[in-house]
């Protein structure tokens, strides 16, 4: 298991996303049922996933952690967080087609050099941006779901003997269940 992340926004995260795993199962979607061309998705395509046949958009849930998510892979980019907002441009890249990004650090921490406070680009032609960026790729989604699912049915078997134990035991369990 990983170390329980010290930021208390970091470990509130680290809980939502236990608890969504346990709440979706089996039937999560790893992908966006929308074509990119559609007005919801194209509003807010900042690069394209040269993984996939997708494009990467900002997390419509926004801060404070930003991230960007791929439209076709369980693909996640954490940005840096050092960034204080993000506002996606109406202006686009002219040969990617996709949304520049305005954004804005908190104060002393720009890793842009001079230490500027704003910064607009498209994010697949970014080093800084990139090279600050966390790439979290769906196979380990995949496998942290399974593990979650592996845990759950576990609990579920061991439940059932305990139950099992009790009945002939002739405690009936059900009066305790909350």
């Amino acid at each position: 298991l990983e170390p329980t992340p010290e930021d208390p926004i970091d470990k509130e995260d680290e809980n939502k996303e236990r608890q969504i795993k346990r709440m979706a199962g089996k039937s999560l979607m790893l992908h966006c049922p929308l074509p990119e061309k559609h007005p919801l998705i194209d509003e807010l395509t900042v690069s394209p996933d040269p993984d996939s046949e997708g494009v990467f958009i900002l997390d419509p849930h926004f801060g404070p952690k930003w991230r960007l998510v791929s439209t076709r892979e369980a693909t996640i980019v954490y940005l840096p967080k050092s960034i204080e907002k993000i506002v996606v441009l109406n202006k686009k890249d002219d040969i990617l087609d996709c949304h520049l990004m305005k954004i804005f650090f908190k104060d002393g921490m720009s890793p842009i050099e001079g230490g500027a406070e704003t910064h607009t680009c498209c994010f697949a032609n970014d080093p800084v941006l990139q090279s600050s960026s966390r790439f979290f790729h769906g196979s380990e989604r995949m496998k942290a779901l399974e593990e979650v699912a592996e845990g759950e049915a576990v609990a579920e078997v061991e439940e059932a003997g305990v139950e099992a134990e009790a009945a002939a035991a002739g405690v009936d369990v059900k009066k305790y269940h909350v």
